[in-house]
């Protein structure tokens, strides 16, 4: 049977095809259709999944596609998982989609959130890449997820990111016939729901094992599971499925995911007084900045700052409106990820994107607060500027220094805080693009075992630390002293990274540090997301002057 990545390269055709802006993709917003034999063997197969002990994943199994993709919760299921925990929002067009931030800068290029998007324009954001692979992929709608469920007999946990989405959810498990899958709901956006007298709710053993990654850990594992109630969840389910005793890998075809249809005519511009729309921003300026001019990019950057006075700012701007002062954030965060992706380390780009990264722009909504920083962090790391990483050192430092701070009110609750962390994570991505002397010294030392945690996002920074580090090159040394860091996440990670990437020294340093990790399958190989296709530029009128950025 053929793998479960085939209609991978089924989508590539149909990027490619929507190149020429003739034809681009749509969501298929009906089920596939079921005999009645399937209908009666998916039932009886959920009953047997539901008789536990029950091992379910978080957003899919981001080590082999980015999280909350298809081919993540496919290659999940191949590796003996009984369901998927799902994150459901809603595109401005009302289609349902999954995916978990509010933000889209993490995963994607786009800016702004999935509700400021269409169907149609979600489905054309590029994946992100970061530490050595896509972080995010082809966003998939909840009748795609249906169809797998059912194909699959999978159980499901339903996390509802926003308010409004009940009823909509309602009528497609009705439609989909798939009540009895629903184990768990999240209850803060979902109170009818979980009162719905048609859902038979399970209970989890512990809280997820995907915090500090101890879903790497057989002995966390097994702990769990002698704990009451019926199920776990875990960010990968491999080590779970190896303690359990499941079988191996065994991919199944995945069921239809996109139709192509011809280009639509664009969306009306923006009427007055709607609220400011980052993703309509972002695609006038795709529109007014000539292709390829990186010069056009880096005035973008340079013009005029106006953001809203706030205590403690990195530096003194004119106060103005903030829905101005968003814009220019988003405007300059565009212009940063664009001259990152033109791939031209020109000094003058890489003064620009420094000083972006040494002095963000400060907002007092969280959404926007230094998001021009990050995003030029992560170009900088693109650039593969080795000679920036003590700019991004220095930033991630003050970042850290902040966080007392920024995180008086509380992790959970301190926005501010979290923006703060935002931040790091993306300055963490950017070191580990940049394989050198430099960043592989300051990771190491950053992850030494008397370094303490960070007070905001702890565990999820030490895990971005590690996959940092282990994109350098590092000795068989490195490899075993991360395998038996006293940090869980900085353990599972680097257990990951050596069955999914093996070497002769990682296959070493677990032979010797863990050596029962040798029985996990690894994660099938990806190719990379596909390239823009190339813009034409006309000698002398888009085409930058000699020696130009």
């Amino acid at each position: 049977m053929r793998g479960s990545w085939w209609w991978l390269g089924l989508l590539l055709v149909w990027e490619a095809s929507g190149a020429s802006g003739r034809w681009v993709r749509e969501y298929v917003l009906e089920l596939a259709p079921e005999s009645a034999a399937d209908r009666a063997w998916r039932h009886q197969r959920v009953a047997e999944r539901r008789a536990g002990p029950i091992l379910m994943v978080h957003r899919g199994a981001a080590a082999a596609a980015g999280e909350n993709t298809l081919q993540a919760y496919a290659t999940a299921l191949d590796w003996g998982a009984d369901g998927l925990e799902v994150d459901v929002r809603r595109t401005r067009d009302g289609v349902l989609v999954l995916f978990h931030d509010e933000h889209l800068d993490r995963l994607t290029h786009g800016l702004g959130t999935i509700a400021h998007l269409t169907a149609g324009e979600v489905l054309a954001l590029p994946p992100r890449m970061a530490f050595g692979r896509a972080a995010g992929g082809t966003v998939p709608g909840f009748v795609q997820l249906l169809d797998l469920v059912r194909q699959r007999a999978a159980l499901l946990h339903l996390d509802l990111k926003e308010p409004g989405l009940e009823e909509e959810i309602m009528r497609w498990l009705d439609a989909a016939d798939v009540w009895d899958h629903v184990v768990a709901v999240n209850e803060a956006n979902a109170p009818r729901l979980c009162r719905d007298p048609r859902l038979r709710l399970l209970r989890y053993k512990a809280p997820g094992l995907y915090v500090g990654r101890r879903d790497m850990d057989p002995d966390a594992v097994r702990a769990a599971l002698r704990q009451p109630g019926e199920m776990i969840l875990v960010d990968d389910p491999r080590v779970a499925a190896w303690v359990l005793e499941r079988p191996r890998y065994r991919p199944v075809p995945v069921l239809r995911t996109f139709r192509l249809v011809p280009q639509p005519d664009p969306p009306p511009p923006a009427g007055e007084g709607e609220p400011f729309n980052p993703a309509a921003h972002v695609a006038a300026l795709a529109r007014e900045i000539p292709p390829g001019s990186a010069l056009a990019l880096l005035r973008l950057i340079q013009g005029p700052v106006f953001t809203p006075a706030r205590a403690g700012a990195d530096r003194a701007v004119p106060e103005r409106p903030p829905e101005l002062a968003a814009a220019r954030i988003v405007e300059r965060a565009w212009a940063a990820d664009q001259l990152g992706a033109l791939g031209r380390r020109h000094r003058d780009v890489v003064r620009a994107l420094e000083e972006l990264v040494r002095r963000p722009t400060p907002h007092p909504d969280w959404h926007y607060h230094a998001l021009d920083g990050a995003l030029a962090a992560r170009a900088l790391g693109r650039l593969g500027n080795a000679a920036s990483v003590p700019v991004l050192v220095e930033a991630l430092q003050r970042r850290v220094a902040r966080w007392p701070e920024a995180g008086a009110a509380g992790a959970g609750t301190n926005l501010a805080a979290w923006a703060e962390a935002r931040f790091a994570a993306h300055l963490l991505a950017a070191l580990g693009d940049l394989r050198c002397r430099a960043a592989r010294r300051f990771l190491r030392e950053s992850l030494a075992p008397e370094h303490p945690a960070p007070p905001v996002g702890g565990a999820w920074l030490w895990e971005d630390a590690a996959r940092a580090l282990l994109q350098q090159r590092l000795s068989e040394a490195d490899l075993r002293a991360l395998l038996r860091h006293p940090e869980s996440a900085v353990r599972g990670s680097a257990i990951l990274e050596c069955v999914d990437r093996p070497d002769p020294a990682r296959r070493r340093a677990l032979a010797a540090e863990a050596a029962w990790a040798l029985n996990l399958p690894p994660a099938p190989a990806l190719p990379p997301p596909p390239a823009p296709p190339p813009r034409l530029v006309r000698a002398g009128v888009n085409a930058p002057p000699k020696g130009a950025p």
